[in-house]
């Protein structure tokens, strides 16, 4: 599942901000590109296990988006918007020089993706988009903002150990690997203990924008994946997202919480392999656009 090759790291200036990315490189020069976009609380490294998969067959380049990782962090936490992380990534693509590939995205990136697409179907391949439904309600009032995160800092945690243990409770099923794996990726150390690798301000700025009157519009192949287990997205809207997509297919996979790649981690890539496969020589003419 894994390969040796090891990701070059870059940064670029886009749509003003200091954007952190990773590229894996293309294996061979007719390799199709493969674009990941994270969720909240996470960066890059979220998909390292299925980036190392795909890294053989296609050419994997992952960005940090505004906020996580090593990118820079928004000057204020109204610009955590669909809308500004969505001009991120156009920049960003426009920066690295990318026609078309094939994009991936969880949750908040989930969302950023459908944005995307409906807006660039000619770069665009097909899209991954997991658990994540076209519209999210997030209370944005002062009360609630402080509630969702006191004093507008971050917890500070003893040990990675104090870390995992609510990582494990919040996500029961998510396996051991993985909340290990997460904790190497996200924390950093302070004078205090430890604390996450994001902007505490992105967990309470972010507004979802409503994307159901783009989904009958999105004319690329959609590939969405639901956790069984999940709150995010149910199985009826699950559903609903299907019927409005006019080139849409589901999975859901039953065992799975909200991060299914991590949770059932085969079945992911067993799906997302035979879903990508399938589009990846699609030229984006208007034949292949008619048959997708």
């Amino acid at each position: 599942m894994t390969t040796a090759v090891q990701p070059a790291h870059n940064n670029v200036i886009a749509n003003g901000m200091r954007l952190h990315y990773v590229d894996f490189g293309a294996p061979h020069p007719d390799a199709t590109k493969m674009v990941f976009l994270h969720g909240m609380f996470a960066n890059w490294e979220s998909f390292r296990r299925i980036q190392e998969h795909f890294a053989p067959d296609y050419h994997v380049l992952a960005l940090d988006q505004r906020g996580h990782g090593q990118s820079e962090w928004s000057p204020t936490p109204e610009w955590y918007d669909t809308e500004s992380y969505v001009a991120d990534f156009e920049a960003w693509v426009d920066a690295v020089g990318l026609d078309r590939f094939v994009l991936v995205g969880q949750s908040m990136g989930g969302h950023n993706s459908l944005l995307y697409a409906w807006r660039h179907p000619h770069r665009v391949i097909c899209a991954v988009i997991n658990d994540i439904p076209p519209a999210k309600k997030i209370p944005t009032d002062p009360e609630s903002r402080q509630k969702r995160l006191p004093g507008g800092k971050h917890r500070v945690y003893a040990t990675w150990e104090q870390w995992m243990e609510r990582r494990q409770a919040a996500n029961p099923t998510t396996p051991a690997w993985a909340h290990q794996l997460d904790a190497e990726q996200l924390l950093i150390p302070t004078d205090e203990g430890w604390i996450p690798n994001w902007d505490p301000l992105a967990q309470v700025g972010w507004v979802p924008q409503d994307l159901w009157p783009m989904m009958p519009e999105i004319t690329r192949p959609m590939l969405f994946i639901r956790g069984g287990q999940s709150e995010v997205v149910g199985a009826q809207k699950l559903q609903d997202m299907v019927m409005a997509t006019p080139h849409a297919r589901s999975v859901t996979l039953e065992r799975a919480g909200h991060a299914t790649y991590q949770d059932m981690e085969r079945e992911w890539i067993a799906v997302a392999s035979a879903f990508v496969a399938a589009h990846a020589g699609d030229s984006g003419s208007p034949r292949s656009l008619a048959m997708a």
